[in-house]
């Protein structure tokens, strides 16, 4: 142990205790540890002002309004994506400032209105002003409005669809009276050699569409072990003895108040030789006036 050191005289001050210097902070100050940023929420709002974003909206409401109406055809899209790469390979999408999908989406609209009519274009509209003013409720007055456009349009979309309908309907009509106007013979006794030759040259069309009425064709097709007119026609074809003679065979006829009753399954050659082969029991009818065909057909 060290001895004490001298004693300082009292008229001297007490000898302060050193303190340390204070420590020499960094004089920029540490900034507060960053908080994660957060995501911005996504505005419909921001959207609809902008007038790309507003354009954008109602060209594809538009085209998936129409779209039903179209019978879900495929054909106006892949028009408009086909619009939509023309634009980008010329590079006019940079020209267009963006705009070039609105100007692919308006080919699909207007590939949709052709393919529809005006009464789809108000009821797609109507539809539209209706879901517009869903979005708004409480505010219901747009919506009654929309309401009542898709009441009215609805109405006309389905009386004009009738109207189209029936119309087709009777266009048909009329086609098959001008087809029934063409078929057959002008007399009775003309139809059997018209169907022999017919037969002899294996000529399908000209017996099944012309010479046979509906219920005859299956009935010809089932006498001779076939699954449809044509291949009957083709069957008997490769069975004919005589081509250039065939339609000259002798057969007996009974007459009818309509038309005639034929015995096609007692055929012959003027000889008395057998004529093969044998088409069965016919019967001819009118299928218009002055227009004659085989309207039955039973097997020998």
């Amino acid at each position: 142990m060290e001895p004490p050191g001298p004693t300082p005289p009292p008229w001297l001050p007490a000898a302060r205790p050193q303190v340390p210097p204070p420590a020499v902070s960094d004089p920029t100050p540490t900034p507060p540890p960053a908080s994660p940023r957060a995501r911005p929420r996504f505005d419909w709002r921001r959207v609809t002002r902008s007038p790309r974003g507003a354009a954008g909206l109602a060209i594809a409401a538009a085209a998936l309004l129409l779209w039903p109406f179209s019978g879900l055809s495929w054909i106006p899209w892949l028009v408009g994506l086909g619009a939509l790469v023309v634009l980008r390979i010329l590079r006019l999408d940079g020209l267009l400032r963006g705009w070039d999908l609105h100007i692919a989406g308006l080919v699909v609209v207007v590939g949709l209105m052709m393919s529809t009519s005006p009464w789809a274009w108000a009821l797609a509209a109507s539809i539209g002003v209706l879901l517009a003013g869903l979005a708004q409720l409480p505010w219901w007055r747009l919506a009654a409005v929309g309401a009542v456009l898709c009441l009215i349009s609805g109405l006309a979309f389905a009386w004009a669809n009738v109207r189209d309908t029936q119309e087709a309907a009777a266009s048909y009509g009329r086609l098959q009276q001008e087809s029934k106007a063409d078929q057959g013979a002008p007399r009775p006794q003309s139809v059997l050699p018209l169907l022999l030759n017919r037969i002899a040259l294996g000529s399908p069309g000209a017996v099944c569409d012309n010479l046979l009425a509906e219920p005859a064709r299956t009935q010809f097709a089932a006498s001779v072990g076939q699954a449809d007119c044509a291949a009957a026609v083709m069957a008997l074809a490769a069975r004919v003895s005589d081509p250039q003679r065939y339609a000259q065979a002798d057969v007996t006829t009974v007459p009818t108040p309509t038309g005639l009753e034929v015995d096609g399954c007692s055929m012959k050659w003027s000889s008395g030789a057998p004529a093969g082969p044998q088409v069965g029991h016919l019967t001819i009818g009118p299928v218009a006036p002055s227009r004659y065909v085989v309207t039955g057909f039973r097997p020998c």
